[in-house]
This record gives structure tokens, sequence and C-alpha cells, in this order.
């Protein structure tokens, strides 16, 4: 399977790797290469909408082996050789895949050798992207990962999928608590600007956010801004693939727009953008 072959799955397997996969993202606008630091998807959060739709039965069966980086550095200087003098640059290189890259022990040591290999593929201006769920923000290794980051083209993407604990609780389904969420957020957002992915849809369940529910989750937007927080943009979004719940619909352009303006009238100068 060449690395050309875009899907929107991260079959790694299928390639002969566990770490690095390609795939074209809506919110990059291309390719990007994807770093799964989880292999057993032992996620922290039980998300509604997850699209990792076999994780819970692999996570109860499998435990968490530890990952050394030179097998992940060799994965990506593979993937990026691959792509060099192709007919599409990537638009990032994202931690992300399918658990919470923040609770990784050494996640720091990593990152930096990931700025590394980048650069020596000479693509330094591809910026490397944490996408979060914000939970392990708090540890000292990612404040420091943040100032790297910072200092090398790098941004920290950072979920925030609701503005009341009881929605909250809904959609993520987790023990992390949301005041940890909203505090790491912020805390991220005063060190260095931060972009906000905001996941919206429609659930068998308990329906679309309401009004008030939107108008919430824009209150904890502009506090993070009030606080002194600075933020890059956020990306309101919905679910494009199957997701692990049934009873999961992804929203029309025009109602995630009505969400997006929303944010708009109180963030001002921050760019909001809607991926249907």
């Amino acid at each position: 399977m060449s690395e050309k072959r875009v899907t929107h799955r991260h079959d790694r397997a299928a390639i002969g790797r566990r770490f690095v996969y390609v795939v074209r993202s809506r919110r990059s606008g291309g390719l990007s290469v994807g770093i799964n630091l989880d292999p057993q998807q032992t996620c922290n959060f039980d998300c509604v909408y997850c699209e990792v739709i076999d994780r819970r039965a692999i996570a109860r069966h499998v435990g968490r082996p530890p990952i050394l980086a030179t097998e992940v550095v060799t994965e990506l200087s593979t993937v990026l050789a691959s792509l060099r003098g192709g007919t599409e640059t990537p638009r990032d290189i994202a931690f992300a895949g399918d658990g919470e890259p923040s609770t990784f022990a050494g996640f720091l040591l990593l990152a930096r050798d990931v700025f590394d290999t980048r650069d020596t593929a000479g693509l330094s201006g591809v910026p490397v992207i944490l996408i979060t769920n914000g939970s392990g923000l708090g540890r000292t290794e990612m404040r420091e990962a943040h100032d790297l980051f910072a200092a090398r083209g790098g941004f920290f993407w950072i979920k925030l999928d609701a503005g009341t604990e009881p929605f909250y609780r809904a959609v993520c389904r987790t023990s992390v608590p949301f005041g940890r969420v909203v505090a790491n957020l912020t805390d991220a957002a005063r060190r260095h600007p931060v972009v906000v992915q905001s996941m919206f849809f429609r659930s068998d369940a308990f329906g679309a956010p309401s009004a008030a529910e939107v108008e919430a989750w824009t209150d904890r937007l502009a506090g993070v801004v009030r606080d002194g927080g600075s933020l890059a943009a956020v990306h309101v979004y919905t679910v494009a693939r199957e997701t692990m719940e049934t009873g999961v619909h992804p929203l029309s352009a025009n109602a995630l727009e009505a969400i997006a303006r929303a944010a708009r009238q109180v963030l001002h100068d921050v760019p909001v953008e809607i991926y249907p």
C-alpha cells in the first residue's frame, strides 16, 4: 500500500506499522501524518461520538506495553521520506490516534525527537500538532512540551465539547472532572495561543446541543480569553465517519454555522471555522 493512497482510516497494521499513519484531514486541509501513542486504544474518555469503533474490545483484552521512541521515530522517518517529492506536502504532523497523548509518560523527549526528525526530512515548515482532550496538560512535562511546540512551530489543539458539567458528562463519559479540562485549557492558553476543537452532533439519546448549552460553551471560551488566555482559532466540527455508538448523527452545515456565529459574537477577533 503506497503512502500516497490516503484513506480516512488509521490503518497502520496493513502497511506494517504500529504508530504512524497518513490521512486526509478536514481540519488540516490536506494530508496529515498522524502519530498514535496508544495502539491499545485505552483512552481516558469514552466519548459518544468516538470513531475508534473497536476500542473497547481491544482495551479490555490487551495491556499497554511501553513504547520506544526509536520505533516511533523510525516509522516517522520512513513515512516522511516516502512523501518527499510527492505531489502534495503534508500539512501537519499530528499526535492524535486512538487514545489520549497528553497522558503519555515521556512525551516531551519523544516530541523533541519528532521535531528533529521533521527538520532532518527537510520539512521544518510543517507544524507539529498535539490533538488532546486536555486531561493531561497539567503535568509539568506537558507544560514544558507546550513551550517546545511554541518555540519550534507547533500548536496544541485542545478539545472542549461542552459548556456545562452535565452535557460534558453525557458526551465525554469520563471520570476526569470538567473543571480540570477547563482549567488546563485556560492555563495552556495563557502560556501560548491554542486552538480549541469542539465536536457537536445530534444524539438519539439526548438530541442536539440546546441554545442554552451553546451559550454556556461560548461563555467558557470567553472566560478563557477573559482570564488571559489566547485562542488562535476555534474549530467547530461534526461526525464524519462511523461512530462506536449508534444513534449519533452529524449536524448540518447551517447548524454548525449557527454555533460558530454564537462564538464569534463573544470572541470577536478569534477565527471560528466550521467543518461539516
